[in-house]
């Protein structure tokens, strides 16, 4: 089994790094200590990445895309999260290969949008988290209700993705409470057309990363703008690919703080010699290598799995619950190593900590990853 990088994928690794290194990098500090993203800004940063693969990156060819395979999306999300992962994280969420795998099969909703996805500018959220709704998404209280000509939305949406600047949400929603979970379903909600309210979340981490509480009352969609055949089960099969994304994400965070501590051990002397020479302190870099490389090829196998078709609820579940973990761990290694400066907002380190910590909570909790693969591998499942 071969997860060595392809020629091509080499070389966009290493252009995107460059661009980072010198248009990102430099600025991520300060701007992610101001706030979420506007829209504006969001659409900006989108046109600027996307010759190396982003938002346009995982759509066919005949739609304007490049057709990557999600390993190489993947990569690129890694090196965007190891320069600034609240960027990485909205960028991720305008993304067109989400998208397609929501929407886009519903010709009437692509060619709606596609003239503005081609210019970069649409933005998008995924409306699935409630106030009392989080790993137990069957139990979703959103109502749909068919009025005529139109779906009529009622519920509230918390911790959503881009929620504050989309454009367009695809909002899951019960259609029949006596069916439970086989009456949830999706509908693209454009704002413009289908107004609803929302309020931007202050959180720990992830401070550039725009995340929302929606509200819809009696917010009314064409009822064509429901995707037909959409189920549970439907959306359940995009958190698969979605989150050893995250690893992906996780996996930058730690490998940024990892460059740091390498550099701060190499030129911070104590007693005479650079603190890289104390023992205590290759074991820590040794911790931090073998977190992060274990993260790494979990991701590379997953996605490799995802591109194959072939099914991977626990291995997803697995490189998601421990790349972030790992990153949790390496992040707080970092700042260790780094002392008193490790806690200073003058140095990245507290930044990458944060933003490790807040990414275990998105697409399903660490805790609920564990169950999954656990569940998976006895055929005994914790809860129903």
């Amino acid at each position: 089994m071969d997860f060595s990088l392809t020629e091509e994928q080499r070389i966009l690794k290493t252009t995107l790094r460059e661009f980072l290194e010198r248009e990102v990098t430099p600025i991520a500090s300060e701007r992610d200590a101001k706030g979420a993203l506007t829209r504006d800004e969001l659409v900006e940063w989108n046109r600027r990445l996307m010759p190396f693969g982003f938002y346009l990156g995982g759509l066919p060819e005949e739609y304007g895309g490049s057709n990557l395979s999600h390993t190489t999306c993947g990569i690129i999300y890694e090196e965007l999260a190891r320069s600034w992962a609240g960027l990485a994280g909205a960028v991720n969420l305008t993304d067109m290969g989400l998208f397609k795998d929501m929407a886009f099969a519903v010709e009437a909703i692509r060619e709606k949008y596609l003239p503005r996805i081609k210019s970069g500018e649409l933005i998008i959220c995924a409306g699935i988290t409630e106030p009392n709704v989080g790993s137990n998404t069957t139990a979703i209280e959103t109502t749909a209700v068919l009025d005529g000509d139109y779906y009529v939305i009622n519920g509230m949406k918390e911790w959503i993705s881009n929620g504050s600047v989309a454009d367009v949400c695809t909002v899951i929603a019960q259609t029949d409470k006596s069916q439970g979970s086989l009456g949830i379903r999706q509908i693209v909600v454009d704002r413009e057309v289908s107004p609803y309210e929302s309020r931007e979340l202050p959180k720990l981490g992830l401070h550039a990363f725009p995340t929302a509480e929606l509200t819809f009352s009696d917010c009314r969609v064409p009822k064509e703008n429901m995707i037909p055949a959409s189920s549970y089960m439907t959306v359940m099969k995009v958190f698969d690919a979605a989150r050893p994304l995250w690893g992906f994400h996780a996996t930058g965070i730690a490998q940024a703080a990892l460059d740091a501590s390498i550099k701060y051990c190499q030129e911070r002397i104590q007693w005479g010699r650079p603190i890289g020479r104390f023992q205590l302190i290759q074991n820590m870099i040794y911790e931090m290598v073998a977190d992060i490389e274990t993260s790494r090829l979990l991701c590379y196998r997953n996605m490799d799995m995802v591109d194959r078709g072939e099914k991977c609820r626990k291995e997803s579940s697995l490189t998601k619950a421990y790349a972030i973990e790992a990153a949790i761990r390496v992040t707080s290694l970092a700042i260790e190593i780094h002392g008193a400066y490790g806690y200073s907002k003058e140095f990245p380190l507290e930044r990458y900590f944060r933003d490790a910590r807040t990414w275990t909570a998105p697409d399903g909790t660490s805790e609920i990853q564990k169950l999954i693969v656990a569940g998976e591998t006895l055929g005994i499942r914790a809860y129903i």
